[in-house]
């Protein structure tokens, strides 16, 4: 997940005006947070709901990556390049 986390942050990096860059970083942090709660509240709930079964746990990690690769072609980065250009007043 090392790689993953340095590659999202220099994407932000890229797209991130820099009079904007505290909201921005910021937000990126916040979302991480959530993400570190909401990770193990889902495993910890389909354990509990499974009776003790871990692997339906683990396999629950897949949609959330599946998204997440879905959510990354839609990406478009020249275009985030532009956008850097006109800081959020």
């Amino acid at each position: 997940m090392g790689g993953s986390q340095s590659a999202s942050r220099s994407l932000q990096g890229l797209f991130t005006p820099e009079e904007n860059s505290a909201e921005f970083f910021g937000f990126f942090a916040i979302s991480g947070k959530f993400a570190s709660v909401l990770g193990p509240l889902t495993d910890g709930t389909l354990i509990v709901v499974s009776g003790g079964d871990t692997q339906g746990a683990i396999v629950s990690i897949l949609p959330f990556l599946v998204a997440g690769l879905i959510l990354m072609f839609f990406v478009n980065e020249s275009a985030g390049r532009e956008q850097k250009q006109n800081p959020i007043l």
